[in-house]
């Protein structure tokens, strides 16, 4: 079984620390973890397809179109959110700070960029995005008020890339996208842009932690109160994973995007014990 594991791991380029909350998921599912990782891994010339009706991936996992347009609306309300608190925060920062100001800006329109994208992907099904899921005003509501460019840049550039952006925005698109017919083209570029300006934040955030410019206590502290409203949204939409029949898998994935911005600033030279961080955060969730 750990060699089937591992040959998923290595498929998409996940690091070491990850394994542990894999072969924990793998003990836990036995089957389902194998038959989902051989689907995966093996596809060889299987195609999958997108009908009025679903979607079929090219290891035969079957979403029913409803889901899939849920789904596809909390990450378009997402990256919305994202792109207009940068771009609030470049336009109405209480200390003027140009060269933070130019690269949020940046940031904004690449996240506008995914918006478009999405919406396009959802329109070509024939469908259109639907309200705003409560859920995501509530975790972006608190990040927006943030005041400090220090807090601004490690929150983007550390805690929701790792969380959010790296651990369920891009395998989503390395899952979807080999389905996508020609109109979901636009979908791919926007969210495999290598010259992605917002690469600037997460070099910023580690410079800033490295040098000390900013408390590491603080910045802990910070992660933890940004990764608690992270769960929560995730939390809030589990009966979407029951409905595509992802509970275990969201719920793992949930564990390592909340393991890997703590990871990083253990990388960064960050004392901190992970485990216990994550621990921490999840119960500043639910309180």
């Amino acid at each position: 079984m750990d060699k089937v594991i591992d040959t998923t791991l290595e498929k998409y380029n996940l690091p070491e620390w990850v394994r542990p909350y894999v072969y924990r998921y793998a003990r836990e599912n036995p089957v389902s973890a194998v038959k989902f990782a051989i689907s995966l891994v093996d596809v060889k010339r299987k195609k999958g397809e997108v009908t009025k009706s679903q979607v079929k991936l090219p290891n035969g996992t079957v979403f029913t179109m409803d889901s899939i347009l849920k789904l596809l609306n909390l990450f378009y309300y997402g990256e919305e959110k994202m792109a207009h608190i940068e771009n609030v925060w470049a336009t109405s920062s209480i200390d003027r700070k140009a060269d933070y100001e130019g690269h949020f800006l940046d940031m904004s329109e690449m996240d506008l960029k995914r918006t478009r994208a999405i919406k396009n992907l959802a329109e070509g099904l024939g469908h259109s995005v639907g309200e705003e899921p409560e859920s995501i005003a509530r975790a972006f509501d608190r990040m927006s008020k943030l005041e400090s460019w220090q807090d601004r840049v490690i929150t983007t550039g550390i805690i929701l890339r790792f969380s959010y952006s790296t651990t369920f925005g891009l395998l989503f698109y390395k899952v979807f996208y080999p389905v996508s017919p020609e109109f979901m083209r636009s979908f791919g570029k926007a969210f495999e842009d290598k010259n992605n300006p917002e690469r600037w934040d997460t070099e910023e955030a580690k410079r800033l932690i490295q040098s000390g410019a900013v408390d590491k206590e603080h910045v802990v502290q910070l992660t933890r109160d940004v990764l608690a409203q992270v769960y929560g949204s995730i939390q809030s939409n589990m009966k979407l994973a029951k409905e595509l029949g992802l509970e275990k898998e969201v719920m793992l994935l949930s564990d390592i995007s909340m393991a890997f911005p703590f990871q990083k600033l253990s990388e960064l030279g960050v004392e901190i014990d992970v485990e216990n961080e994550v621990k921490l955060a999840k119960k500043m969730a639910v309180k």
